[in-house]
């Protein structure tokens, strides 16, 4: 089957030149580029891809929260990926509790949007190294013990296992940077997942960001 793509954004000639290098490149066989709402349902109701990348140029926050809902509910397999001009945590948060898949910032470079769709590719969520390190300066800053208390029921290795999930990593790449088996990493998995009461990778990872857990 081939892998298909729909980029919604502006403008074309960067869209265009982002099509190129991400078929040049086998990322994916068919990339499909639309300007508008109308175009991109018409897309989505002749044969919905596996990935579709919203660019805020042509849409408004509060336009693409609506649209995304609406994407999730009608076509729960795409894998949504936002590009994003800065925006804040509490902003990325709402994404992912709408149903993205992956935030990259606007400046972020053409490998790591390939590295954003290896781990879609591989059951993960992703989150852009900028964006990271405005959500670790956050935390930084935030005090509260009810957080601290939730930082406390996980051990040293868990909060290990915990950071390289956020950072879009699978059990298996864990086991090879921590020097442990791929049984331990899911054992340390299951426990996290258990104590954040989630059911999967995006849960841990929206967890973490929502109570700030992540130093």
């Amino acid at each position: 089957m081939k892998k298909k793509l729909i980029i919604y954004d502006a403008p074309v000639f960067y869209t265009q030149g982002l099509s190129k290098l991400l078929t040049d490149g086998q990322i994916f066989d068919l990339v499909y580029i639309c300007n508008s709402n109308q175009e991109l349902y018409e897309n989505l109701s002749y044969q919905p891809p596996e990935f579709l990348m919203l660019g805020n140029n042509c849409l408004g926050l509060s336009e693409m929260y609506i649209l995304i809902q609406d994407l999730v509910n009608k076509h729960p397999n795409i894998k949504i990926i936002v590009i994003g001009n800065f925006l804040e945590m509490s902003e990325i948060r709402k994404l992912f509790d709408k149903g993205i898949k992956s935030y990259l910032d606007t400046n972020c470079g053409y490998a790591e949007l390939v590295k954003s769709i290896t781990a879609l590719n591989s059951g993960l969520v992703y989150i852009c190294d900028f964006a990271k390190e405005r959500m670790m300066d956050f935390l930084s800053y935030t005090k509260n013990p009810h957080q601290n208390n939730l930082k406390e029921t996980l051990t040293k290795r868990e909060l290990e296992v915990l950071q390289l999930i956020c950072d879009g990593l699978s059990s298996k790449n864990i086991c090879e940077k921590l020097f442990i088996s791929i049984n331990t990493v899911e054992s340390h998995r299951k426990k996290i997942l258990l104590k954040f009461n989630v059911k999967n990778s995006a849960g841990v990872v929206k967890y973490a960001m929502d109570n700030h857990i992540l130093r």
